[in-house]
């Protein structure tokens, strides 16, 4: 047996065994880049509950997911890729491009402030409970007062996101998804990615929402589906496959499955956090796009990473050039008593060990860890 056809057994037992102690939601996917080159797939579960009288819709590699805020990292890219070409500056006002923020310091609000949390925004809003008109509420949200002058705190921004998405397309004057998909999925070759709403039996079940029922195929965060249009926080679908290229990215300095991405020097700033933060705040690095050694869903692994809210994550660990991504629809069908970071933090540490060459059939820790 080689060692990716162990660490295949590996995840197995991992992903088998946290749903036999009652792993929540319906459908699991985990794609991973091993230090060889080769990729272990593994798909369990179904689409969603099944109706009574139904069939079950079971998992493959080409179903879809609603991403959630890992969508914000492919629009990281854009905004980068986009630096690149002149079109943008990360550390000129933002201003220009659109108004973000109100109060002392709203002027002063750059692009990397928004990529790095650090713009001083809040991290949402409930505008979308009361606003019903998608223009006016994505000026609502623009808008909203800072907490903290630009730069001097991190606060895990939605409304950042949002902000930068809008600048990106006003300095292009192309739509967000339309942009993604030319200058990110397309050379990234994660050819099923794309923002939603996509077809309902393609996709797996999200939550059970009052007044939409049970989310299928249209993105699930409640103030991007408000906005009813593409942004830059939520609302990109995709495969295992589709984020495993945009991990595969970060070791190949730049290079996509279909073509060059960004520049070496690009993918640097996806990887080093941002200095000038208070000690200890966030509890982990915080670089363009992805956390930095955040042990909450990385383990042991000292790379970068993300998360999304439905059940999705991603960590890169360039240092033994392993990606590892894992998708869940935790939130199936409700959000209610939900985490999986234990198996983000399992799946992490068990593809570690792998490619360090120490481990057994099953890492230590794991079962302690999803009891």
């Amino acid at each position: 047996m080689t060692t990716d056809d162990r660490l295949a057994s590996a995840l197995a037992g991992t992903v088998d065994g946290a749903r036999l102690r009652g792993l929540p939601g319906t459908a699991v996917s985990v794609a991973v880049r091993t230090p060889s080159g080769a990729t272990v797939r593994l798909h369990r579960g179904t689409t969603g509950r099944v109706e009574p009288g139904g069939e079950p819709d079971d998992v493959t590699g080409q179903t879809l997911w609603d991403l959630a805020s890992l969508t914000k990292t492919y629009v990281a890219v854009a905004a980068l890729a986009l630096h690149e070409d002149g079109v943008v500056d990360l550390d000129a006002p933002v201003a220009a491009l659109v108004p973000v923020g109100a109060g002392p310091g709203a002027a002063s609000v750059t692009l990397r402030h928004l990529l790095t949390h650090t713009a001083g925004l809040a991290d949402s809003s409930a505008a979308w409970r009361t606003e019903r008109d998608p223009d006016r509420l994505l000026a609502t949200v623009l808008a909203g007062p800072l907490t903290a002058a630009p730069g001097t705190a991190h606060t895990y921004s939605c409304l950042g996101y949002i902000a930068v998405g809008r600048a990106l397309e006003v300095a292009t004057g192309e739509p967000l998804d339309a942009l993604v998909t030319r200058r990110v999925l397309r050379p990234l070759g994660a050819g099923t990615a794309r923002y939603g709403p996509v077809p309902a039996p393609a996709a797996v079940a999200t939550e059970d929402q009052p007044g939409r029922g049970v989310v299928r195929g249209a993105v699930h965060d409640e103030l991007a589906h408000a906005l009813a249009r593409p942004v830059g926080n939520a609302g990109l679908f995709g495969t295992a496959d589709d984020v495993l290229a945009l991990g595969e990215l970060v070791l190949a300095d730049g290079v996509g499955r279909a073509g060059r991405v960004l520049t070496a020097a690009s993918v640097r700033v996806l990887r080093e956090p941002v200095a000038g933060l208070p000690p200890g705040h966030p509890p982990y690095g915080q670089a363009v796009g992805f956390r930095v050694a955040d042990a909450a869903f990385m383990g042991g692994v000292r790379g970068i990473g993300h998360t999304g809210f439905t059940g999705t994550s991603l960590v890169v660990d360039p240092g033994r050039g392993t990606v590892a991504v894992l998708l869940t629809n935790r939130v199936h069908p409700t959000r209610a008593g939900t985490d999986v970071n234990p198996l983000r933090r399992a799946v992490a540490d068990a593809v570690a060990a792998h490619a360090s060459g120490r481990a057994a059939d099953r890492p230590a820790g794991v079962a302690q860890a999803l009891g």
